[in-house]
């Protein structure tokens, strides 16, 4: 999926000028032809109600930013002169994109259409690992992807999307189940290294944002995403808007208190979180135990959970009775018109048919309004929903006009 481009985003502290919003509308309008179509001057003239001195003024103002280029002649049909096509140009601005996935820290040197232009990635398996093994992994990573840059090429930042607890605009990774021993992980380091802006979020948001490209009629309605599966996680849209909290989270469902009297420990160090009862980190050891012959090399779990009737193993009964009530409850906070789940338990049909069940018990005020979907999100999702909002505040500069008088 390439990346959509919005004005009301690129120019979001309503600073565009009349020009200005001629000049974006030109270039989304070049960034988002269909491959077949070749705009000329003279269709976007038709296609976008411009004057054609406007039209002129602001392709060359995009030829000389680098970012359309002129490429072929085109039959005019008629007795005039042939047209000249006009090609976007999308390794103008890249953007350092970085997910975690499982165990596996990736990147990705991503484009303006959303293309990996590099990758690179370090998989830390330890789960004793510590702040110096992930700053090592990040530092081989980011290094490898600056060292392929292609020449005349802008990178406006580093955009992260993190599991875990993240607390954005202090840069630190508060905590992450899979690696513990990292709580309190300061990316200060990281821009200084670099030089370059550093950007840190939670995954959810920027897998809820890429969501959000791939099916627009939600951008007018409001969205909570949950994916339960190693940990639990959520994130809340409300009319296209990824909505987020001082210290990054927004109705994390994972750490939820479900248990006051609970003394089992969260990985973030609270006790009776959600996680700590109804999380596959959690629940591992019980399943392995009850089906000892689940290969043990990663990820073995996690499609044995999506595969198999799991519906004996210990605790997973209150497990999902748990995240059923809590998912309820979250309901009641936001009143979605969608709620997506994904991960490794909600694609379990035992376990999705038991939290359907549960979750049909509505208020009679809400019945038939609101869908329950259950739906994975794509694979690059986090890397586009990161790096949208770098694209979009690089972009400004470039999108205003130079000559304000067209």
């Amino acid at each position: 999926m390439g990346i959509q481009f919005g004005i009301d985003d690129i120019f979001a502290d309503g600073s565009a000028r009349r020009t200005d919003l001629a000049k974006a509308r030109i270039f989304c309008a070049i960034h988002n032809a269909p491959e077949e179509k070749h705009p000329t001057r003279r269709t976007l003239t038709k296609e976008l109600k411009l004057r054609p001195a406007t039209i002129s003024a602001m392709v060359g103002e995009l030829i000389a930013d680098g970012l359309i280029a002129e490429s072929h002649k085109i039959p005019s049909g008629g007795k005039g002169r042939p047209e000249i096509s006009l090609k976007f140009l999308p390794q103008r601005i890249l953007v350092v994109a970085i997910e975690i996935q499982s165990q596996t820290i990736r990147g990705v040197l991503t484009d303006l259409d959303g293309q990996a232009v590099a990758e690179s990635s370090v998989t830390v398996t330890e789960k004793n690992a510590d702040r110096e093994d992930i700053v090592n992994a990040f530092e081989s990573i980011v290094d490898e992807l600056l060292s392929r840059r292609p020449a005349n090429t802008v990178i406006p930042g580093i955009g992260i999307a993190l599991p875990g607890i993240v607390d954005p605009h202090g840069l630190r990774w508060i905590s992450a189940a899979r690696w513990p021993r990292i709580s309190g992980l300061n990316f200060n380091w990281l821009a200084e290294r670099t030089g370059l802006d550093v950007h840190i979020e939670r995954k959810r948001q920027a897998e809820l944002r890429a969501r959000l490209q791939r099916h627009p009629q939600e951008q007018d309605q409001s969205v909570l995403y949950v994916v339960w599966g190693y940990g639990i996680s959520s994130a809340f849209s409300q009319n296209g808007v990824v909505l987020s909290s001082a210290i990054g989270g927004f109705g994390d469902l994972g750490h939820w208190l479900v248990d006051p009297e609970s003394r089992q420990q969260c990985l973030c160090g609270q006790m009776g979180c959600l996680e700590a009862h109804a999380a596959l980190w959690a629940l591992q050891p019980e399943i392995r135990a009850a089906f000892p012959d689940i290969p043990n090399h990663p990820g073995a779990v996690e499609y044995f959970v999506r595969s198999h009737d799991i519906s004996t193993v210990p605790g997973l009964e209150r497990a999902t009775h748990l995240f059923a009530l809590s998912l309820h409850n979250m309901f009641k906070a936001f009143f979605p018109d969608k709620i997506v789940l994904s991960g490794h338990f909600p694609h379990n049909p035992g376990i999705a048919e038991r939290v359907r069940a549960f979750f049909a018990r509505m208020p009679e005020y809400s019945d038939g309004r609101v869908t329950l979907e259950i739906e994975d999100s794509n694979a690059n999702d986090s890397v586009i929903g990161m790096a949208t909002p770098l694209f979009n505040r690089s972009l400004q500069p470039f999108l205003t006009a130079k000559d304000a008088r067209i």
